[in-house]
């Protein structure tokens, strides 16, 4: 059976080295945003809207989600 399941799951091509390069700064860039975005989450005594569950689960919404919440959600004291 195991056989059977293997045989029609299609495997993806993989990326080439210049586009793994090109990448990279892109993915680099929204994990340190998301981790900023986190941490702040966590450590906020207030946010401007919403509450830090949402806004945690928000983060974690690439690409958008950390950007939501430093235009919207993060208080401004």
């Amino acid at each position: 059976m195991l056989k059977h399941c293997h045989l029609h799951h299609e495997r993806r091509p993989k990326l080439s080295r210049r586009v793994r390069q090109q990448i990279a700064p892109f993915a680099a860039f929204e994990f340190v945003a998301s981790s900023i975005a986190i941490t702040d989450i966590i450590r906020a005594k207030s946010l401007r809207r919403g509450h830090k569950i949402g806004w945690l689960l928000l983060a974690f919404v690439q690409p958008i989600g950390p950007w939501l919440y430093f235009m919207f959600g993060q208080s401004r004291d």
